[in-house]
């Protein structure tokens, strides 16, 4: 790479100089290598560095100085466009390098993570270049254990003359320079972090940095220069240090004023920022109480429920003190104020993710839309108005509700059948390497067998089967919700979300991934898996599906649906 210097001012402008040596000179004196004649320029002015394939600038002591983008500089490395101009007022030299096409289109340059393609540098394209964990994204990066990368984390967008980042709701922030943002323009050299401790790029646009150059000094910019000069002892005009005295002697008068005006002003300062650390460490006490409250509550629902697969479990006096614990919670979150500021939505969502065993102190952000993109797609069929009129018929609110309080279970599960088979108990599934799924809770037939169901003759065909009773819509549900309880007791540690995609994605697979975390309710919940992308696209869309459904069918007039209110009573 052959670096360039193009005079744009001066006694050789006009004139462009190839940097073919290790070191090139730049002064007035004729031994330089390049030799200005301008009385500005010092005899031996600066000089340029070459290391490997970068550029060093070195002022060399010269008496009006050397500025590069209008900053004055001691030594600095040269980016491509740089504005070099030496002495105040002097020649202005641009610096750039051959064959630097590639370099004025946008690019990431990857530092630190897991890249899925092995990249120095990766070129933008104009318009949107998404960043993410999941493979759809345009660049998959952070796919590892623990990942904190969102699935669809953040997108760079590039307009015409400048680029633009947007995070996208991820669960741990997109950070520009240090800084969390939710949308910001880069500018060349910025380092962006996807998440707290994730994966670091760096944003080059050699382009934007030639745009966001720095004028020539004004007037008034000189001026303060030379001041600067002229109090350092150094060479100074007559007006400019009658100026200099003039502002000495003003400053000895005001000192005293301005120094008891700095006083109040520190003081204020530390007040205040002695009340705000106090009242931040208070909020984290507040929060970390609430929190362990809250999982406290969800360990002794855990062991309420493996009681009742024993024996008959009275919930009664269990009821009353966790009615107790959850006004304490709730007290705890009115300190914290979480729900202020949230619409009635948000709220209903917050408040369904904790009856289902997941706490509303860390819903993720991007939770509450994607929620309200499965409530989208229920408005527009008329497949959940159906389906609730055929359960209604068939008397199954209440048949399901009470094999779920007989085991202190979540009433939502009610909606697992409705996205197994739209509560039709005759219901068959396709055949698969376990076996045929049927009945309305669409039961295979190694989990009818171990929950006591008799599997008829045709258990092995793709036909509805009077004598299998997977086709009991009575017996059925007892069985399943045995199998919900199991779930939910010893490993789930009840977060019913979680059960919900155990049993869509197979209790193995979940439970092989649970058994890898420690015995804690604070790793073993849904918003763990949600956030690292745990789940396959299926389950998630199976989950999302059964909450939105629980949803809406408690407020139906929060979300403009003309269904009778099925949660009402319970």
């Amino acid at each position: 790479m052959t670096a360039i210097l193009y005079c744009q001012s001066g006694s050789l402008k006009g004139r462009e100089v190839k940097l073919k040596r290790d070191v090139t000179l730049l002064g007035r004196k004729t031994d330089n290598h390049i030799v200005f004649d301008d009385e500005v320029v010092s005899s031996y002015h600066a000089e340029i560095r070459r290391k490997g394939e970068r550029y060093l600038l070195v002022d060399l002591e010269a008496t009006n100085g050397t500025f590069v983008n209008g900053k004055p500089v001691q030594q600095v490395q040269l980016r491509a466009h740089d504005k070099i101009e030496l002495g105040e007022g002097g020649p202005l030299v641009e610096f750039y390098c051959e064959g630097e096409d590639d370099e004025r289109r946008p690019s990431l340059k990857p530092l630190t993570g897991a890249w899925e393609k092995d990249i120095e540098s990766l070129s933008l394209e104009d318009g949107s270049t998404s960043l993410g964990r999941s493979r759809e994204n345009d660049i998959v990066v952070g796919r590892t254990h623990g990942s904190v990368v969102s699935s669809r984390h953040a997108v760079v967008v590039v307009h015409s003359g400048f680029c633009e980042l947007e995070d996208l709701e991820s669960a741990n922030g997109t950070f520009v320079n240090a800084k969390r943002i939710s949308k910001t323009k880069l500018h060349d050299g910025d380092r962006v972090e996807l998440g707290s401790g994730g994966p670091v790029f760096e944003f080059r646009w050699a382009a934007e940095s030639r745009k966001h150059i720095k004028q020539p000094a004004k007037e008034s910019d000189k001026l303060l220069r030379k001041l600067e000069r002229a109090a350092k002892g150094g060479r100074a005009g007559e007006q400019t240090l009658f100026i200099l005295h003039a502002a000495n002697r003003y400053y000895k008068r005001r000192r005293w004023p301005l120094l008891i005006l700095f006083g109040v002003v520190l003081a204020a300062g530390l007040v205040t920022g002695y009340l705000y650390y106090k009242a931040l460490i208070e909020n984290r006490r507040i929060r970390a109480q609430a929190e362990a409250l809250f999982y406290q509550m969800r360990l002794q629902e855990a062991q309420q429920v493996e009681k009742s697969l024993e024996s008959p479990t009275d919930f009664k006096k269990y009821t009353n003190d966790r009615r107790l614990q959850e006004q304490a919670y709730d007290n705890f979150l009115k300190d914290l104020g979480l729900y202020e500021g949230k619409t009635p939505v948000q709220r209903a969502i917050m408040r369904l993710a904790r009856r289902l065993g997941e706490t509303d102190l860390h819903v993720p952000p991007d939770f509450y839309q994607t929620t309200m993109t499965y409530v989208e797609k229920w408005r527009n069929t008329p497949t959940l108005r159906r389906a609730l009129e055929h359960a209604r018929q068939r008397n199954l609110p209440q048949i399901i509700r009470a094999a779920l309080d007989q085991h202190g279970l979540p009433r939502e599960f009610f909606f697992l059948p409705l996205q197994e088979s739209n509560y039709q108990f005759k219901s068959v599934g396709i055949e698969t390497t376990s076996g045929i799924a049927k009945g309305m809770w669409q039961l295979i037939p190694s989990t009818a067998k171990e929950y006591n169901l008799k599997l008829g003759p045709l258990k092995d065909t793709r036909e509805y089967d009077p004598s299998d009773q997977r086709h009991d819509e009575v017996a059925s549900t007892h069985a399943a919700v045995r199998y919900l309880a199991y779930l939910y007791s010893t490993k789930a540690a009840a977060s019913g979300l979680l059960v919900i995609a155990s049993y869509n994605y197979g209790q193995t697979r979940i439970i092989k991934r649970l058994d890898g975390l420690p015995n804690d309710p604070r790793q073993r919940n849904f918003w763990n898996f949600y956030r690292n992308g745990w789940i396959p696209d299926e389950t998630r869309d199976y989950v999302m599906k059964i909450f939105s459904a629980a949803l809406i069918c408690e407020k139906p007039d929060l979300f403009q649906m003309n269904i009778e209110p099925i949660m009402l009573g319970w």
